[in-house]
């Protein structure tokens, strides 16, 4: 499939926004403004980057993927670029004083370069495996460009920051392999002569400038949006109707497909998440059948932003569906259900002739069991939509976008239909999306099973493991440090309740049945679910001093600045040689002394508290002032006794648990599962009493309770990739799991029994580095 992923999509830096960067292909990007955070440890996959400019927001992350994972890099990272952006990288950037020039690094144990410059030409096409990457010139800077990229016929324009730039039009009206057009659009039209004269666009100026477009199958999808106007240039954007040929305004994590021009996101949203739930609720909650089946519709309707919609059911003998609930929001309509006024002939399965039906896409729908999701209803040839254009006709509506879905219950048969129609998006009629279709296909289900009059309970268990996953994922997401961490939880959990239930042993009482695995295994995906809210300098802090960037840098600077001072002094003879050497050298030994204590590894005994405070005294001349070399909040931070998080932000990390045990407690568990709740929300308590939460005392923690603490501080203590501490080795987490045993901490006697189970080889096997596996077998 074809395909571009955004990993950053904004004009400027803020909160949560990445700058400009697109993946293409699992080792080529066009930009690199945001490409770390976006990919995590994916970026070491990444040889092949094609710039547009020199421009920060589009560089800023070179610098990191090059250092970053330097001894994992096998192959060179090629840069590709006009003459001009590669003379600003070379000049300013990889000059050995802003940045190590790494062209003169080569890759570990080989004599190959590993960073190399490609210089392009305008219209010069680079071929990388199926991919043909042609660069065209742009309307900003010396050097700017931007990249017609083609895979098997099928090809899409990223414009790169421009002004009007009549070669983007020549491309795409030349050459009809090209489907889709990624298009800057930085700043609102009341700044439209500022963007003019930043070589920006505004959407006025697109649409001036669509006027040369000659082609109405082309998507538009725009980015670059300026952070500080996005609501007026979304306003301006539908005035213009700029996205009346499709697409939308990118955002980080959208994935284009160029193939069919559909676009889904990768992570379902907290509100999502929040919103489907309320649709469980109220499903599982109501017992009329004439009122569930409006509630259905109307919610689905609101989940997907569609303005219209209809619900049909199977009749009795499954020759028809018949018409029990009509939506239309822009008609004011609101037929069938409780208000019993809709008698809409029915759709026959099969015509007057004897023939099928395979006409009308509703039958279609239900007879073929799938999702069917069109763009244009006036526009396809494979159903004929009569009634359709009789109604928009009599009406004056026009139905466009539909998504068809069948509802099938709990013995896969098909009940019923749901059909929606026109997908909004600010007053603007837009395509339903992959992601509504997903979502609708677990929902749908669910609907169909509350119809059917069985327990809504029963449907929801494969949703909830499916969103319950998806949050997961989200959730290790916020840092590329603790990626497949609950996976792992739950992994470890699984394999320890097995061997659990087929000792013959210590546990040869306990016997677990499927429905206890399942608890175990979704208590698990869930048990984190409340980092959702926490800070990501929280979570990614590696060292004492880190907030947005190491504060140690800063420090090392003063340090610098009073070793100057103190060369100075020995210059003009106000000190001896003798002096300045045991002067630089203290100042060195502090320097390290710091260094060390910043990576808060190890636990700071009083004598290092001494040597702090010592350290602490020095101040150095900052405009013509003594300045203390530590500030207040350094100290502090600096003065953490074990770790590197201060007391606040162990409080932030704590009350995870907290929210945690607040989200789950309000989802509506059946009775089999109703110990999710303290399986997932107990693994930081304490069998002494000391835990948190709750603080709950041993005999109200269970054996499936200890099972999850285990699992989680042992994938902790083997965790690698974590900034903060290194991978330990088996036998120290043996060590430290042995002594959080006798100290009352966790159940010693699971720690026993999992060090001489052979599934702590078959985890650690497949899950931990042979260096960690230092325990026979």
């Amino acid at each position: 499939m074809n395909f571009i992923k955004i990993l950053g999509a904004s004009g400027s830096k803020a909160k949560g926004i990445g700058t400009t960067s697109f993946q293409i292909f699992k080792d080529i990007i066009v930009d690199a403004g945001n490409v770390i955070n976006s990919l995590g440890e994916e970026a070491n996959h990444i040889n092949h980057i094609f710039l547009t400019h020199s421009h920060a927001d589009h560089i800023t992350d070179l610098p990191f993927i090059i250092e970053t994972y330097f001894e994992k890099r096998k192959t060179p990272l090629t840069i590709y670029a006009l003459k001009e952006t590669i003379d600003v990288l070379r000049n300013h950037s990889f000059n050995d004083l802003v940045w190590p020039d790494f062209t003169k690094i080569n890759l570990v144990n080989t004599q190959t370069p590993s960073l190399v410059f490609k210089e392009l030409k305008v219209n010069e096409v680079i071929e990388i495996n199926d991919y043909k990457i042609k660069a065209i010139e742009a309307v900003h800077i010396p050097g700017a460009c931007g990249f017609v990229v083609t895979k098997n016929h099928q090809a899409f324009i990223i414009s790169g920051d421009t002004y009007k730039n009549p070669i983007i039009w020549n491309e795409i009206n030349n050459n009809h392999e090209i489907k889709s057009l990624i298009l800057e659009c930085s700043f609102p039209d009341k700044l439209k002569e500022f963007a003019q004269r930043t070589s920006h666009l505004s959407p006025e100026l697109i649409k001036e400038d669509l006027k040369n477009l000659k082609r109405d199958d082309i998507s538009i999808f725009l980015y670059h949006l300026k952070p500080l106007y996005i609501k007026e240039i979304k306003r301006d954007i539908n005035k213009h109707k700029i996205l009346k040929y499709g697409g939308k305004i990118l955002v980080e994590g959208d994935v284009i497909h160029i193939d069919n021009g559909t676009i889904e996101h990768n992570l379902i949203s907290e509100d999502m998440f929040h919103e489907i739930m309320k649709i469980n609720l109220a499903l599982s909650s109501e017992t009329n059948k004439d009122v569930l089946l409006e509630k259905i519709l109307t919610l689905l309707r609101k989940l997907t932003s569609a303005e219209a919609g209809t619900l049909y059911l199977k009749s009795k003998d499954g020759s028809t569906l018949d018409f029990k609930v009509v939506q239309n929001d822009k008609l004011n309509i609101n037929m069938g259900g409780a208000k019993n006024n809709l008698n809409w002939d029915s759709l026959p399965f099969i015509k007057e002739d004897g023939s099928l039906n395979n006409e009308m896409v509703a039958i279609v729908c239900a007879k073929e069991k799938r999702i069917i999701n069109i763009k244009d209803v006036y526009k396809t040839t494979k159903y004929v939509f009569e009634g359709t254009k009789v109604f928009d006709k009599s009406t004056g509506y026009r139905s466009k976008s539909m998504l068809v879905i069948p509802l099938i219950n709990h013995e896969n048969e098909v009940i019923g239909v749901l059909q929606l129609i026109n997908k909004v998006d600010n007053h603007e009629i837009i395509d339903f999306d992959k992601s509504d279709e997903k979502i609708l296909k677990s929902l749908a289900s669910q609907a169909a099973m509350s119809l059917t009059n069985t327990q809504l309970i029963l449907s929801l268990e494969e949703f909830l493991n499916a969103f319950v996953s998806t949050i997961a994922k989200a959730i290790d997401a916020k840092s590329p440090y603790t990626t497949d961490h609950i996976a792992k939880v739950e992994k470890i959990a699984l394999l320890l309740a097995n061997a659990i239930n087929d000792d013959k042993t210590i546990y040869k009482e306990v016997k677990y049945t499927q429905n206890d695995y399942k608890q175990i295994g979704l208590a698990a995906w869930m048990h984190d679910i409340g980092k959702i809210s926490m800070p990501d300098h929280i979570i990614d802090k590696a060292t004492k001093l880190e907030k947005i960037f190491d504060r140690i840098e800063l420090i090392e600077s003063r340090f610098e600045v009073i070793k100057r001072d103190k060369e100075i002094d020995y210059l003009k003879n106000k000190i001896s040689k003798l002096e300045f050497e045991k002067e630089v050298n203290l100042l060195n030994e502090y320097m390290h002394f710091l260094k060390q204590t910043n990576k808060g590894g190890e636990f700071m005994d009083d004598k290092n508290i001494h040597k702090l405070n010592e350290i602490a005294k020095l101040t150095y001349l900052k405009d013509g002032k003594n300045t203390p070399l530590i500030d207040e909040d350094e100290y502090y931070n600096l003065s953490i006794k074990k770790g590197s998080l201060t007391k606040e932000e162990i409080d932030i990390i704590r009350n995870h648990a907290l929210l945690s045990h607040e989200m789950i407690s309000t989802l509506p568990f059946p009775k089999k599962y109703k110990d999710v709740l303290n399986i997932a929300c107990n693994h930081h308590e304490k069998l002494n009493g000391k835990g948190y939460p709750r603080g709950l005392e041993a005999s109200q923690i269970k054996l499936e309770d200890r099972i999850m603490i285990f699992a989680d501080i042992f994938e902790a203590l083997t965790a690698s990739g974590r900034p903060y501490k290194d991978a330990m080795k088996l036998t120290q987490v043996y060590d430290i799991l042995n002594k959080l045993g006798n100290n009352g901490e966790i159940d010693k006697n699971l720690t026993e029994f999992f060090f001489n189970h052979k599934i702590l080889h078959e985890y650690a096997n497949e899950s931990l580095s042979s260096e960690q596996i230092d325990i026979n077998k």
